[in-house]
């Protein structure tokens, strides 16, 4: 049987970085700009990345400098 020419579901779900910008506030958006959001807390944060990410194990990262919404 041919496989498919299509990337199974998983792999086509977005990938998250969450983090606080320069003022502080907590960032959540996918690594490609398409989707994210700012949070009152680190917590709301990763619970919308997982929730978007289908709770992928390793979909989402804490980021290690400063983030923007949308680069």
């Amino acid at each position: 049987m041919p496989s498919s020419p299509y990337p199974p579901a998983e792999t086509a779900l977005p990938r998250f970085v969450v983090g606080r910008d320069g003022e502080g506030r907590w960032i959540a958006r996918d690594e490609d700009g398409h989707t994210g959001g700012v949070f009152a807390d680190k917590a709301s944060a990763i619970h919308f990345a997982c929730m978007e990410s289908g709770h992928r194990g390793g979909a989402v990262r804490i980021a290690t400098t400063r983030l923007l919404l949308f680069s």
